[in-house]
């Protein structure tokens, strides 16, 4: 049995002190690690001790599902892959290297799933698999036509055409 939690792969795999600096970022003791631009107070991702996948944890997750796109799209841009030449000045001043690539894909919550290919991430939310609109027996249908010429009526007619500025 498979005890990994949800995960993305990192290759090449990180190194102890990137390993470490990417753990700071969803600490829960008084010292986290803190950068401008992140996107909330703590990371829902943790790199595995051996620093070939980026962990998420299921706990953050399903308390802040919101978080975990824009925590993913955040280190990778700015640490695993940094996608600018002040993102990568930046990783470098901090002992990182950078030219990580990332790939995978993790459903969160069954809500939404993230996908990561070639670094870039995408999230797509997952349809909910019981609902079936043909059998539930709730739908309605609607005469558009009546509604367009109620709305019609009840809106005031314009006197003149505007004419536009030359």
């Amino acid at each position: 049995m498979n005890d990994a939690p949800p995960h993305l792969l990192i290759h090449p795999p990180l190194e102890r002190h990137e390993v470490a600096f990417l753990a700071a970022f969803g600490s829960e003791g008084a010292l986290r690690r803190l950068w401008p631009g992140q996107p909330s107070p703590r990371s829902p991702w943790r790199p595995s001790t051996d620093g070939r996948r980026l962990d998420l944890d299921p706990t953050r997750a399903v308390a802040a599902p919101h978080d975990v796109t824009p925590w993913l799209r955040f280190l990778s841009r700015t640490f695993l892959a940094p996608s600018s030449a002040a993102a990568l000045e930046a990783a470098l001043d901090a002992g990182l290297r950078g030219g990580h690539r990332l790939a995978g894909h993790v459903e969160v919550s069954g809500l939404l799933e993230v996908v990561v290919e070639r670094n870039r991430v995408t999230e797509h939310v997952v349809p909910d698999r019981g609902a079936s609109f043909a059998a539930s027996g709730d739908a309605t249908v609607v005469d558009l036509d009546s509604c367009r010429l109620r709305s019609r009526n009840r809106r005031p007619r314009r006197s003149a055409p505007r004419s536009r500025p030359s």
